[in-house]
């Protein structure tokens, strides 16, 4: 896949994925005034269960199709890619098959003995149409990343995210007066509806890629063709550990709040200023620290099939200088993004949130903002190595890391608070070296320090100005927008004055603006 291919994929995503974050901020908005705080709250106790279901019925086989086929197709092997097909469909339709049965067969239970809410019994059953079509849908866009047609991708996440507003706003309207639940679970049905629509169109403009021109890939399928057991390896050397690592995520995702508000509670908080203390950090911090990842998640989609394909031609130096490529754009992104936060942290947290002090905790969080950005880029390259595994265990490495540490700092009333969010900084700098150690010890880890340097003066040349113009203003409002507008231009010209960003780089990103339909 050449440089030009490779922009554009990630350039396509981004785009997509910044359209449906503000879809997707609208859609919250106004199911929270349709639905109101009972409604959301519903909504998010049985959300948790639905991705733990989908984590099992999916095996994260998005990832491992996508590294198969790249393979496939750099070394024109048509046969491996029906068998690729053929065994992740048949995965997920019996996975899916059994989540849904086990679901629907145990929802009575749930909602009265796990939720202790009859209310979420309606949920449930709306919501197990889910299973099937978004684990079905999960194999196609892996086969679509493989085969680097992002613009299907990109046009079926508008499509869910529009059919989901419509029907939403549509079905909820009819719901209302059979009550509460009713509307929440037809809330949930536009869901499906949404996911239903984006999986058929993924369908229709894949169908005409597929080997055999059809969905029928058991059919013709080449003498000679890889094994269905060699097959099967491949795709489980990926699929297991990133699921297992995913698994493990959730655990302690679920562990960190009952652990943060303990050891809080041991340092000598209340337990309602411990629940407020993590609202805060989880709820209204980590979300505006989490804003560049936009950019970064669909680098690392790009980033999967990219890397299997040169590994499959042993083209090491091309993966080397994607490595690189993913070290300059998380700087450029992280190094102004996490500047950006720590400067006007105050203003975002009174705008937003009239809460001041979500700012305190943005700011301890800010700083590893380059870091963070650049974790998923580099465990990406990982996957495509097929060395998921060393990408499950510096995971999980800095998850016990992150646990034990707020057990250990935060239940010192000395630290509290801000041991937490060390334990946070401390796991982001812990599990990222530990992926730039295992890439560096494979390939090397090339670090353009040059380049690296002179983002870092471009940031604090456009900070110092930024700092400067917000002292014309008097509003939070007018801090933020003058401020990032003013700091932006300063920021390009330096890198311009610099020499990291040169005219032929708005050429090549011209070049990667896709002109025609998608395909």
């Amino acid at each position: 896949m050449g440089a030009g291919q490779f922009f554009q994929g990630a350039l396509i995503l981004t785009a997509a994925a910044l359209v449906t974050r503000v879809m997707g901020f609208i859609y919250r908005f106004f199911l929270a005034n349709l639905i109101h705080d009972q409604g959301m709250g519903l909504f998010q106790t049985v959300f948790p269960l639905l991705n733990f279901v989908l984590t099992l019925t999916t095996l994260s086989l998005s990832v491992a199709v996508s590294k198969c086929v790249a393979e496939a197709a750099a070394t024109e092997d048509p046969g491996f890619i029906q068998r690729v097909l053929l065994i992740s469909f048949a995965v997920v339709a019996a996975l899916s098959t059994l989540g849904t049965a086990a679901v629907f067969a145990a929802a009575p239970w749930l909602s009265t003995a796990v939720f202790h809410n009859s209310d979420t019994y309606p949920l449930l059953l709306a919501m197990l149409p889910l299973i099937p079509i978004i684990s079905i849908s999960s194999v196609v866009r892996g086969y679509l990343q493989g085969l680097q047609r992002m613009n299907p991708l990109a046009v079926s996440l508008v499509l869910e995210q529009t059919i989901r507003i419509a029907s939403v706003y549509w079905l909820i309207g009819l719901a209302l007066p059979y009550g509460l639940p009713y509307a929440v679970a037809a809330a949930m049905v536009g869901s499906v509806l949404g996911e239903l629509g984006g999986l058929l169109f993924l369908l229709w403009r894949a169908r005409p890629l597929t080997p055999t021109g059809s969905w029928a890939v058991w059919r013709r399928i080449p003498h000679g063709a890889r094994s269905t057991r060699s097959v099967a390896q491949a795709l489980r050397s990926i699929a297991i550990p990133v699921t297992a690592s995913r698994l493990l995520g959730s655990f302690a995702y679920a562990l960190e709040p009952v652990l943060v508000t303990r050891s809080l509670m041991v340092a000598g908080m209340t337990a309602t200023m411990a629940t407020a203390f993590y609202g805060q950090y989880a709820g209204m911090a980590v979300p505006l620290i989490l804003l560049p990842t936009v950019v970064t998640y669909s680098l690392s989609t790009a980033l999967v099939p990219a890397v299997s394909e040169a590994a499959a031609e042993q083209r090491t130096s091309l993966i080397r200088r994607r490595l690189s490529q993913a070290l300059r754009i998380s700087a450029l992104i992280g190094f102004p993004a996490s500047a950006w936060l720590y400067l006007f942290a105050e203003p975002l947290a009174e705008i937003l949130y009239h809460n001041a002090s979500v700012a305190v905790i943005v700011k301890q969080l800010a700083p590893m903002g380059f870091l963070l950005y650049l974790q998923t880029p580099v465990a990406s390259i990982l996957q495509g190595l097929d060395r998921a595994d060393l990408a499950m265990r510096n995971s999980i490495a800095g998850s016990a890391l992150r646990l034990g540490l707020i057990w250990v700092l935060a239940s010192q009333s000395a630290y509290h608070i801000l041991g937490v969010l060390w334990a946070v900084v401390a796991s982001i700098c812990f599990t990222t070296t530990l992926h730039i150690i295992s890439l560096g010890r494979m390939i090397g880890f090339p670090i353009p320090a040059a380049d690296l340097v002179k983002i870092a003066l471009a940031t604090f040349g456009a900070c110092a100005w930024m700092d400067y113009t917000a002292l014309w203003t008097d509003s939070p409002w007018m801090d933020i927008l003058v401020s990032a507008c003013m700091g932006t231009f300063v920021y390009a010209a330096l890198l311009f004055l610099f020499g990291v960003i040169h005219p032929r780089s708005f050429l090549r990103f011209i070049r990667a603006i896709p002109r025609g339909p998608a395909a």
